[in-house]
């Protein structure tokens, strides 16, 4: 199964029990993965998980806020030093390229492997071997990027006894038949594989959202299997600020994926006020009266399998 860690989840700053942005998508039978924000200690938080710096091939960064950056300089440079030869891309706003290119140059760091930096743009799509990335450009107080990841559809399951009722020989024949490839057998039967596969299994469609006050403008892509998206406040906490930030509440966006069909939402980004007063419940409550499918508050190494 594709395999999402939350490796940060706290808006702004670290707590005690959250680090800042970063999550990772891993593909299924994949060793490779791709890392979502890159917030500072990122880094510590991969050591404290499965995951491998080798393996890591892809960095899409949503903004330019510290909160989602930091970590950056350092993943890079312990990659390097562990000497780390697989390309890896990072996809980012306008920008992040000069960040990236200030940063290895005022610290002299020669990274061993090849660095690919692309500035995105509203409406990009980037096409993978299992899925396909749409850009959806976000409201915030700087430029500010969702991704929508697409999965290809799978081949069907392989019907295993019909093959056997057919006096198929097991082995590497029934391997050639699952890529659909059409056998001669040795008493000269001519058997196509597409005869044995399953109706295609459907791809899962995934929402991941960086800073936003409106989570409707992922709206042209929905509906959703799974969305994860910030939920930094609940809307009295969001109503009583002195000062108004570009972030969504748990009611707004509860309400939103109601309307864009989501089928599991998961809240990310959440105020540090929250855990420092044991008040992470509310968020999820808040959520729970006006979104009636599955729902869930994220937390750090949090994994969700799909």
């Amino acid at each position: 199964m594709n395999k999402i860690i939350f490796l940060g989840t706290s808006a702004g700053v670290p707590t005690k029990f959250r680090n800042v942005s970063a999550l990772s998508l891993q593909p299924e039978n994949s060793k490779e993965w791709f890392l979502f924000d890159c917030g500072e200690g990122t880094q510590h938080q991969i050591l404290k998980s499965h995951l491998s710096p080798y393996n890591l091939s892809k960095i899409f960064i949503t903004h330019l806020h510290g909160d989602h950056i930091y970590g950056l300089p350092g993943l890079l440079a312990s990659r390097g030093m562990q000497q780390a030869k697989t390309e890896l891309e990072i996809y980012g706003p306008a920008g992040i390229k000069e960040f990236i290119e200030t940063v290895l140059k005022l610290s002299r760091l020669n990274l061993p492997f090849d660095l690919k930096i692309y500035e995105i743009s509203n409406d990009m799509s980037i096409d993978f071997k299992q899925l396909s990335i749409d850009i959806v450009e976000l409201s915030h107080s700087l430029t500010s990027y969702g991704f929508v990841l697409t999965f290809k559809d799978r081949p069907g399951k392989f019907n295993v006894e019909k093959a056997r009722s057919m006096s198929i020989p097991e082995g590497p024949i029934y391997a050639k038949l699952k890529n659909l490839e059409t056998v001669t057998l040795e008493d000269g039967r001519v058997i196509d594989g597409k005869e044995f596969l399953g109706d295609p299994i459907k791809g899962k469609r995934i929402a991941i959202g960086g800073d936003n006050d409106n989570p409707l403008l992922f709206s042209k892509y929905a509906p959703f299997d799974l969305m994860i998206h910030e939920a930094t406040y609940t809307q009295n906490d969001f109503d009583n600020l002195p000062k108004k930030f570009q972030h969504t509440t748990a009611k707004q966006l509860a309400t939103a994926a109601k309307k864009m069909g989501v089928k599991h939402l998961i809240l990310n980004h959440i105020s540090p006020r929250y855990d420092k007063d044991n008040r992470v419940s509310e968020l999820l409550e808040e959520a729970k009266s006006y979104f009636t499918e599955k729902v869930e508050v994220a937390y750090d190494f949090m994994q969700v399998d799909f």
